[in-house]
């Protein structure tokens, strides 16, 4: 695929989407961001795992999952350094791209169903 149309493609699609959302390189690279994305500050051209802290990226990350099968991964966690319950999806776009996004779905999540370190 030609990177420039992936790019292309991903604008039109993502660009009103509310929160940022992130078009990789399978080597996850950020090579794309919708509207929110930029507004947020995330930075082209950088690992995704190199924004904020990388030892809790990897956790939850499941962008080798989503390009090994070709199939959309989704991992609802509860993000303990950020406080959220985080809604997370990675869409592998043929063998090179993922489109990766998140909500925030703190408010709608129910406390019990998360595990949290400090409930042992």
């Amino acid at each position: 695929m030609d990177t420039e149309k992936v790019i292309e493609a991903f604008k039109l699609t993502w660009a009103e989407y509310p929160t940022p959302v992130m078009l990789l390189s399978r080597k996850h690279d950020i090579l794309a961001l919708n509207k929110a994305g930029e507004e947020y500050g995330l930075p082209l051209g950088v690992k995704c795992h190199s924004i904020g802290d990388a030892a809790s990226h990897a956790k939850y990350c499941k962008a080798a999952a989503a390009l090994k099968s070709g199939k959309a991964v989704r991992s609802v966690c509860f993000m303990e350094e950020r406080g959220i319950v985080y809604d997370g999806f990675w869409l592998p776009v043929g063998e090179d791209y993922l489109i990766h996004f998140g909500n925030d779905i703190t408010e709608y999540a129910k406390d019990e169903m998360f595990i949290r370190s400090d409930s042992h």
